[in-house]
């Protein structure tokens, strides 16, 4: 929990990595350092509350187990909705705002990017002489030029590429092509200028999304894709341009789960677009790992059911403590990976804030989870689990998570001189799934190697890491708008913003969550250390 403020605030600082706030001191170290946190927290996370849900499941029995997650997960995930989720709402309004304050128009002559954002076709002439300047893609958004014109409406700077030898047909980092970006955005000229040049009205994207569904998104999606961009998104706008763009695709034979609001659908389109809005739309957003948590316990409790009826009891040893658990956790796990953008672009999990969770993610999340619930039953008193981390945690970070982040990224440069393009996504996948497990493991060992007293520092850290995880996203969002145009180094700005952020959260924990009623909710009763009279006459805290 910790981890993850020093992940969101390294995000500011990240060289290449999109987010709402770039910070005018940007370093890739940043962003290897995002990359390694993001690859195996979360599944850490989710092994170890699957570890802990089959404790209190063995321990105190079904019920104590639902009560209590329900007062844990439940209703903090949704207090959350009506308090997180707004106020990252207004910080990520309000970094918008700071953006657009403190950061004038980029001089068309910077860049390509800068020159097709604001249609100097004088200026675009003189990048175009670049060698690759019309496939190579954006540094920090993986789009090629046609797909940023795309998105910033520019049909005629659109035109210029194409008559200058641009594919309508190249693809992005994620595999989707300059006619999903417009219809994403509502370009209704710039989609009729695409579909005349050729380009194919069913074109999939890696996660084989085509043109119509891109046309489909809702606009909260735009509004939040759009923000990550610095790209205005005026709602009539986009949703008047996405009805011609979806009738002219329809016309076309286009095939998605968009529905034309002109022209009647049938039953199967509308549950398909229903189910797409109840997985896409971005509800829970912070909150959305305690939304996941209850999925994981409703099929938990199915499970214990389950389980108590057959009489399982313990793990066999070979499924969760020897050394070919790798041999079938990785595969297994490759197979939600697949679908994720791992080694198109991305190093990590997706991640789903929906309604109902995107299957995939779900699924991935899940096998750590029940992971956890097998390693519970496994009863590794003697820590077998993880107990060579003294070389299995160097070899993972200085061997498994570079060769991992490259065949993703391309963060080093060297991924194309071992493999051949088309092997880059599956490798990937494997490396990333290795990567997670790997680190899980590991941290479990030295944890366990290590910490071996209570110790009461971290037993408040630990109780108040929740407080903190929850509260800090809003508030970090707000300071890096605050902070991204000071000329000071990102060696200094990165960790001070993430000292102060935590230390302020820790007071706030102190004096206005831990005795509280938020308190008890978060974490249970917590009582003040009570007073008692000292030798010499005068009041101390007594311990305990």
């Amino acid at each position: 929990m910790l981890l993850g403020i020093a992940y969101h605030v390294a995000l500011s600082f990240a060289l290449g990595f999109p987010w709402m706030v770039n910070d005018v001191s940007q370093s890739k170290s940043a962003y290897v350092f995002q990359a390694f946190v993001h690859g195996f927290r979360m599944q850490l996370f989710m092994l170890v509350s699957g570890f802990f849900t089959a404790m209190l499941w063995r321990q105190k029995g079904l019920k104590a187990l639902i009560w209590h997650r329900f007062r844990r997960v439940l209703i903090p995930c949704l207090l959350g909705l009506v308090t997180i989720v707004p106020a990252m709402i207004w910080a990520s309004n309000f970094a918008s705002a700071q953006n657009q304050k403190s950061k004038g128009p980029e001089p068309a002559a910077a860049n390509i990017w800068s020159a097709i954002r604001q249609g100097d076709a004088t200026a675009l002439d003189e990048h175009l002489k670049v060698p690759g300047a019309l496939t190579n893609l954006h540094p920090a958004y993986g789009t090629t030029p046609l797909t940023w014109a795309a998105l910033t409406g520019r049909r005629d700077i659109a035109a210029v590429l194409i008559e200058r030898g641009a594919n309508v047909m190249d693809r992005n980092r994620d595999g989707g092509t300059a006619l999903h970006a417009a219809a994403f955005m509502g370009e209704a000229d710039v989609v009729d200028l695409l579909v005349q040049k050729g380009a194919d009205v069913n074109a999939a994207s890696f996660s084989g999304e085509s043109p119509l569904k891109s046309a489909s998104q809702s606009f909260e999606v735009v509004q939040y894709i759009a923000g990550l961009l610095s790209l205005p998104a005026d709602k009539e706008k986009v949703l008047k341009g996405r009805e011609k763009i979806v009738q002219q695709l329809e016309a076309l034979g286009a095939k998605g789960s968009a529905v034309s609001s002109t022209q009647p659908s049938n039953g199967a389109a509308k549950l398909r677009e229903i189910y797409r809005g109840l997985t896409e739309l971005p509800v829970f957003i912070l909150v959305w790992f305690l939304w996941f948590l209850v999925w994981l316990v409703g099929v938990f409790c199915l499970y214990a059911l389950l389980a108590d009826k057959l009489g399982w009891k313990t793990t066999p040893a070979w499924l969760t403590l020897s050394p070919s658990t790798l041999i079938w956790l990785v595969p297994l796990t490759m197979l939600p990976g697949w679908f994720m953008g791992s080694g198109d672009g991305d190093f990590g999990p997706d991640t789903a804030m929906g309604i109902l969770p995107m299957p995939h993610v779900f699924v991935y999340y899940a096998l750590f989870f029940f992971f956890g619930v097998a390693y519970h039953d496994a009863r590794d008193t003697t820590g077998k689990l993880g107990r060579h981390w003294r070389w299995t945690l160097p070899v993972t970070l200085l061997v498994v998570f570079p060769i991992g982040l490259e065949l993703s990224t391309g963060t080093f440069g060297f991924r194309g001189s071992i493999l051949p393009q088309k092997y880059f996504h599956g490798t990937a996948v494997a490396f990333q799934a290795l990567y997670a497990w790997l680190m899980a493991f590991g941290c479990m060992g030295m944890f366990r190697s290590v910490l071996t007293r209570e110790n009461e520092t971290l037993r408040y850290l630990s109780d108040s890491s929740y407080w903190l995880y929850l509260a800090h996203l809003p508030l970090c969002i707000a300071a890096q708008a605050v902070i991204h145009t000071w000329p000071v180094s990102v060696w200094i700005k990165w960790p001070l913003l993430s000292i102060l952020l935590t230390g302020f959260l820790l007071l706030t924990y102190q004096y206005l969550v831990r005795y509280t009623p938020i308190g008890s909710l978060l974490n249970g009763p917590r009582k003040r250390p009570a007073k008692r009279e000292s030798p010499t006459g005068t009041v101390s805290p007594s311990k305990g």
